[in-house]
């Protein structure tokens, strides 16, 4: 089944949304990327309505990557 995912860049932690782990290695040197197995587009989308725009420019470009989390404080 394909659908959109999250995945986190092992290493810098930076966020990246794609079908597969293999759309973002290609955009990122090859680098290795986890699954986040705890993501739901319903839920996300539900939370927050202007995921809608990523999830169009995954559909379109076929990924999108995001700057890694600071910590929070």
């Amino acid at each position: 089944m394909h659908r959109v995912r999250k995945f986190v860049e092992v290493g810098s932690g930076r966020i990246g949304y794609a079908l597969t782990a293999e759309a973002l290695a290609e955009v990122s040197n090859g680098t290795q990327w986890r699954p986040d197995p705890s993501f739901s587009v319903g839920d996300t989308v539900l939370a927050n309505p202007e995921f809608a725009s990523v999830l169009r420019a995954v559909l379109q470009d076929g990924h999108v990557l995001m700057p890694p989390r600071k910590a929070q404080q």
